[in-house]
């Protein structure tokens, strides 16, 4: 674990660092969604609906990077088009590397008690289809969209 950005009250965004073999070419964005984790790490599934008390995974692989100092950015959008989280993690690394960032969303204060009762109180404005949107430096913008489902 690298990093921790936390917003009381809502959701915790973490970011994780791991190095791939370089390879020299144009810089390029690729990633999954996910809530799956197999000995520790987040792994690829077939499905991009998660419901409420998951910890939702963007695994975002970057490519052909030149050696130096690089800037991720990752906004997390909710089903309002609304910016609801901006993670952007600095990084020194030549050719190849692999970052994780996840998500996991939290009921306001004083909804927890009955939430055992119905998950989705107090997080209605999560329900939806959210949009990730990546950009490494000036690389064009990589897109993924997943569903919350409670």
């Amino acid at each position: 674990m690298t990093g921790c950005h936390v917003i009381p009250g809502r959701w915790i965004v973490l970011v994780l660092c791991c190095l791939v073999s370089p390879v020299m070419a144009a810089t390029s964005l690729d990633a999954f969604v996910t809530s799956s984790i197999e000995n520790g790490v987040p792994v690829s599934s077939l499905s991009n609906e998660f419901n409420c008390a998951d910890k939702i995974f963007s695994v975002i692989d970057i490519q052909g990077l030149r050696n130096g100092e690089h800037t991720l950015n990752v906004d997390w959008i909710d089903p309002s088009g609304k910016r609801r989280e901006q993670t952007t993690y600095s990084f020194h690394r030549a050719g190849s590397i692999r970052i994780t960032v996840w998500l996991k969303l939290h009921p306001p204060r004083g909804a927890t008690l009955l939430s055992a009762f119905n998950p989705a109180l107090g997080m209605g404005e999560f329900i939806g289809r959210w949009e990730i949107r990546m950009r490494v430096d000036q690389s064009p913008l990589a897109q993924k969209w997943f569903s919350v489902l409670c």
